[in-house]
């Protein structure tokens, strides 16, 4: 994740494993609005191997003091200073020549990154989620309390003390890795089991893989996925198609639960990230929880559901 910083704005900014450096706001990743400086002025790119510069300018790039020759990719040291114009916003220094990868950097362009696996990451904190960024089909998705976006480079990821930028990067083997892990389990084979107690206090969670069971314990985010489980289940007994089964509104569900509907969403990122981490082949998987405009339920896993002794029921 390499960043170029800027004295005189005391930023930074992240390279894309392609950057371009110019007047033009639709071409270049950097915008600089400065009279000598070109459309296209410099590009900087990752070659697999390290961080390099181009200039493609009329009036000329400096790198250290000298300028760049035409048409030729010069590497990139720590330390090296950029000149991209005579006005001090077009000057940078390389403060980090890491390989590129898929991140959050702060908006204002000061602090540190964060680096986003594509099995999940729970924002701010997996303590205190409000928002879970993921790998869905091979696109990054945003999965927040109003629902499921996908994110495209450069779009703003907001949390209650924090705006981030997402930068997305060429890391397609890292992503096809990823998948093809996740490709190699057999979901079909999957099961939740939910026993929830008499007094409904108390919920535990085992996973049957085949012939291999995974407990998940006992938590407090279980109740709330096994809640959605028995209202997708009481849907299929009145005979609803499976389209039509366990949706409800969010705010219903909160007001089921007792709880704030943020809160209901942070239950949600817990047990989809409990899932994930426990699974032995962890990769993207189909969604836990499906969402449309105000709306969630549970998603197509099989399940059954037990109350003390009682067997309630269970969908495959």
């Amino acid at each position: 994740m390499a960043i170029f910083w800027n004295k005189h704005s005391d930023s930074g900014v992240m390279l894309r494993p392609i950057h371009a450096f110019g007047r033009h706001p639709s071409a270049c990743q950097t915008v600089i609005p400065a009279a000598d400086v070109s459309k296209i002025h410099a590009l900087v790119r990752w070659n697999q191997n390290r961080w390099e510069i181009i200039d493609q300018s009329r009036n000329g790039t400096l790198v250290s003091g000298r300028r760049l020759p035409t048409g030729h990719w010069t590497p990139l040291a720590l330390g090296m200073e950029i000149c991209l114009s005579a006005s001090m916003g077009a000057i940078w220094t390389v403060n980090d020549l890491s390989p590129p990868a898929t991140c959050l950097f702060p908006r204002d362009g000061r602090g540190s990154a964060i680096a986003l696996s594509p099995q999940g990451n729970l924002l701010p904190t997996a303590a205190q989620p409000e928002l879970s960024i993921y790998v869905l089909d091979g696109h990054w998705m945003l999965e927040h309390i109003g629902g499921l976006d996908h994110l495209a480079d450069g779009a703003t990821v907001q949390t209650s003390g924090n705006a981030w930028e997402f930068v997305l990067c060429a890391d397609v083997e890292s992503t096809k890795e990823t998948q093809a892990a996740g490709a190699g389990l057999d979901l079909s084979e999957l099961t939740l089991h939910f026993e929830v107690s008499q007094n409904e206090e108390h919920t535990r969670l085992n996973l049957v893989l085949g012939s291999e069971s995974i407990p998940l314990g006992e938590r407090i985010h279980h109740y709330t996925l096994a809640t959605l489980a028995r209202l997708r289940l009481q849907d299929a007994v009145r005979g609803l198609d499976a389209q039509s089964q366990g949706w409800i509104a969010l705010e219903e569900l909160s007001r089921m639960l007792d709880v704030d509907p943020s809160y209901v969403n942070i239950q949600i990122f817990r047990v989809k990230h409990q899932l994930s981490n426990a699974l032995p082949q962890p990769g993207p998987l189909p969604p836990l929880v499906e969402r449309r405009r105000g709306e969630i339920r549970f998603g197509g896993y099989a399940f059954t559901v037990r109350k003390g002794t009682v067997y309630e029921g269970g969908l495959r």
